[in-house]
């Protein structure tokens, strides 16, 4: 596996509080507070959220059919924690985007890029996650490094900074596009692809239940974050940024994040969020140079 690192990382573990219950009948969550008639919301008093059923770990349906995931718990503490109530509906990465651009949704709840161009027509919270770029191939491949996959066709879903990603560092490969990581990741199985290019939490996940490896692995330009309306309420995204925060001052946050990722916490991402620095002060998950 070829990685490329020009930043700092943090790794190792650390001890949480305990994760709070964000579980609710019906795919959404609901608390008792009186934050539901405070905000300028899509549906009264509820949250209308976006979210992908296929984009571990950030966004999944599980065996019950209600949407779970690292972004789908971490939103319904936010909610939680305000009182409100968060009804989920399933869409694409692009579905997310042009509904919130039309107005349909409040917040797309799965792991969205903030990259500038995304920002002219959504408004971002501030990132809650940095991770990395993969490109997968089936196991037995020989790639190492991009120019390797010159010639080849390389797929990754539509719309997506991976996309983006191929068109800039993988200009020699014959890109094919996807609605869906599960499309994606079917036709890399099936030999319709021979490459399939991800995000790097979305890349473990199938690695470990899949016979695919990782070919190349580099950092992320962007961190991920919720995408709201650009004409939503800017209060929202403010309360919804502060719980985060909450989250991770009294370790929530880290408990989350260390059931969903293996790769460590990356310094950018502690830049964007400094309460993480108390976290994970004298502890391994301190930053080292690589």
């Amino acid at each position: 596996m070829h990685l490329t690192s020009r930043r700092s990382l943090l790794a190792g573990t650390v001890a949480a509080a305990l994760l709070l219950p964000l579980s609710a009948c019906g795919g959404g969550v609901e608390a008792a507070g009186s934050g539901a008639g405070e905000y300028k919301l899509v549906q009264n008093g509820v949250i209308t959220a976006a979210t992908q059923s296929e984009q571990p770990p950030f966004a999944i349906t599980d065996t019950a059919g209600k949407p779970t995931g690292f972004a789908v718990e971490l939103m319904n503490g936010a909610a939680e924690r305000l009182g409100l109530k968060v009804q989920y509906k399933t869409t694409t990465l692009q579905g997310i985007l042009a509904g919130l651009s039309a107005g349909q949704y409040d917040i797309g709840v799965a792991g969205v890029g903030a990259t500038a161009e995304r920002k002219k027509s959504v408004a971002f919270t501030t990132p809650f996650y940095w991770g990395f770029t993969d490109v997968l191939t089936l196991k037995g491949g020989r790639q190492n490094a991009l120019p390797d996959f010159d010639g080849k066709r390389v797929g990754a879903v539509s719309g997506s900074v991976q996309e983006n990603f191929v068109h800039r560092e993988m200009g020699g490969a014959n890109l094919v596009k996807f609605k869906d990581q599960t499309a994606l990741i079917t036709q890399l199985l099936s030999g319709g692809i021979e490459a399939a290019v991800l995000g790097g939490a979305s890349a473990d996940a199938y690695a470990a239940k899949e016979p695919v490896r990782i070919a190349v692995k580099l950092e992320s330009l962007q961190g991920s974050a919720f995408p709201m309306r650009k004409d939503g309420d800017p209060e929202l995204l403010k309360d919804i940024d502060d719980q985060i925060d909450a989250m991770i001052d009294d370790g929530t946050y880290i408990k989350l994040y260390k059931k969903y990722f293996r790769d460590p916490i990356a310094a950018d991402l502690v830049k964007e969020r400094p309460k993480l620095t108390k976290q994970i002060m004298n502890t391994d998950l301190a930053p080292s140079e690589r």
